[in-house]
């Protein structure tokens, strides 16, 4: 499935109720590149919708392949394609 990056604001600013469900949160590791994609479900099962996405990432974030936890790099991304109109 392709992805587009999207921008849903200010970086600072974006709370989990924004992701729609074909976003997917990119995470990396500054450290040792490990990345990781996260679909907003189980972002919401760990954090309230009104929280904010740039502090509770860099909160709770701890690599698991270094060790590194401090704040880690992330983006969102959007799935594209004839079934996801661009629209919606």
């Amino acid at each position: 499935m392709p992805f587009e990056s999207v921008t849903l604001g200010l970086k600072f600013n974006i709370r989990f109720e924004h992701l729609t469900a074909r976003d997917v949160l990119i995470v990396t590791c500054p450290s040792c590149n490990k990345r990781w994609e996260v679909p907003p479900y189980k972002l919401l099962e760990r954090f309230h919708a009104y929280h904010r996405i740039d502090p509770a990432i860099s909160g709770t974030f701890k690599c698991t392949r270094c060790g590194f936890d401090r704040e880690p790099y992330w983006h969102i991304m959007r799935a594209v394609g004839p079934e996801y109109p661009r629209i919606a």
